[in-house]
C-alpha cells in the first residue's frame, strides 16, 4: 500500500514538472526544432494534412479507426482565427473526397475563435459542423483547460439541439465539475456521444484533482454512470484496468450493452491496440498532426515517464 502511494506520488510529481520544464521558452525552442527528428513523430503523424491522412489509411488498413486532430490552439487574433477556420473547411473538404472507412476530426474550440469570445467560437464552430454533416463526417468539439470549459459546453449544447447529431464533445475526470456537466449533457435528446478522459492540462487544485488516484477514481465514477445511463462512449484512456472492467460491463450486459469506442493515441501501446482488436472491439485511434505540435507533445511525455524515455533515447543515441 505505501509502494502504490509513493508511486502515485512519484506520478504525479513527475507529471507537474515536466508540464513546468516545457514551458521553458529554451526547452519549447529547442524540442520545436528537433522534437520530430528526435522521436515525437511516433506521437505525431506528421506536420501536413498529408501525413495526417496517410496515416488514417495505415491504421485502417489495420482494421482500426482513426480520428484526426489538426494541431493548434488558443488563437488570439480575428485573422489567425480565420485562417485556421479556412483550414479546417478545407480539411472536410479533401476528406469529403477520400475513401475512408469512416471520416472523424477532432478540433478545439480556441482554434476558431474561443480564445476572442464565445459567439465568434460559436458561429465557426457552426460553419465547420455544417460543412461536416454534408460531408458525413463527425466532428467532436475537444475540450481545453478550465477557463474554456463553459463555452465549449454551451456551444456544444446549442448547436446540438439545432439538429447537429455529427458533433460530440469530451469530459475530463480531473475537473471536479465533470459529474455534474455529465448528468446535464445526459438530459440531451437524444443522448450524445461523449469522449471521456482523464484530463492532461495543467490545473489549479481550486478547479482539479492533483492527486492521481482521485483522478482515476472520478474516471471511474464518470464512465460508470455513463454506461449505466445508456450513453454512448468513446473509452479515451490507455488505462488498462479500467479498460478491463469496462470490457467485462460489456460482455455482462450483452445485447443490452451501449456502444463504445476504445479510443487510443497515435503510437502509444500498440499492443493494447492489437488486443482490443482482436477481441472485436471498436478501435480508433487520435491522430494528431500539423506545425503546431508542442503543446500537444509535451502534454504526452508528462502523461508517461516511458515516452519521456523514448525520446531520451532518440537525443543520445
Amino acid at each position: 500500500m505505501l509502494a502504490e502511494k509513493g508511486f502515485i506520488m512519484l506520478t504525479t510529481l513527475y507529471r507537474r514538472s515536466l508540464l513546468g520544464v516545457a514551458d521553458a521558452p529554451p526547452v519549447a525552442k529547442f524540442v520545436q526544432s528537433q522534437g520530430l527528428k528526435l522521436g515525437a513523430g511516433r506521437f505525431v503523424a506528421g506536420e501536413g494534412l498529408e501525413d495526417g491522412i496517410k496515416a488514417v489509411k495505415a491504421l485502417e488498413a489495420e482494421g482500426k479507426y482513426a480520428i484526426l486532430d489538426p494541431l493548434g490552439e488558443f488563437v488570439a487574433s480575428e485573422e489567425g482565427v480565420e485562417e485556421i477556420t479556412q483550414s479546417i473547411l478545407a480539411m472536410l473538404d479533401t476528406l469529403a473526397a477520400q475513401d475512408m472507412a469512416q471520416k472523424y476530426v477532432s478540433v478545439k474550440p480556441t482554434q476558431f475563435g474561443l480564445a476572442i469570445s464565445r459567439d465568434k467560437a460559436y458561429e465557426n464552430a457552426k460553419r465547420i459542423a455544417e460543412r461536416a454533416k454534408h460531408a458525413d463526417i463527425r466532428i467532436c468539439l475537444d475540450m481545453e483547460n478550465s477557463p474554456y470549459v463553459d463555452d465549449t459546453l454551451d456551444i456544444f449544447k446549442t448547436l446540438y439541439n439545432e439538429g447537429y447529431h455529427n458533433l460530440s464533445t469530451v469530459l475530463q475526470s480531473y475537473l471536479y465539475r465533470t459529474m455534474a456537466d455529465l448528468e446535464d449533457l445526459l438530459t440531451l435528446s437524444p443522448k450524445p456521444f461523449l469522449r471521456l478522459v482523464k484530463g492532461a492540462y495543467r490545473e489549479n487544485e481550486d478547479v482539479a484533482f492533483q492527486d492521481k488516484a482521485k483522478v482515476d477514481a472520478a474516471y471511474h465514477e464518470m464512465v460508470f454512470a455513463a454506461l449505466e445511463a445508456g450513453a454512448s462512449i468513446g473509452l479515451a484512456t490507455h488505462d488498462e484496468s479500467i479498460i478491463g472492467e469496462v470490457e467485462g460491463f460489456l460482455r455482462g450486459a450483452k445485447d443490452n450493452a451501449p456502444y463504445v469506442e476504445f479510443q487510443l493515441l497515435y503510437g502509444v501501446k500498440p499492443a493494447l491496440q492489437q488486443r482490443l482488436l482482436a477481441a472485436d472491439h471498436p478501435v480508433y485511434i487520435y491522430v494528431p498532426y500539423g506545425p503546431d505540435w508542442y503543446g500537444y507533445f509535451s502534454r504526452r511525455l508528462a502523461e508517461r515517464p516511458a515516452n519521456l524515455l523514448f525520446i531520451l533515447r532518440g537525443l543520445f543515441a
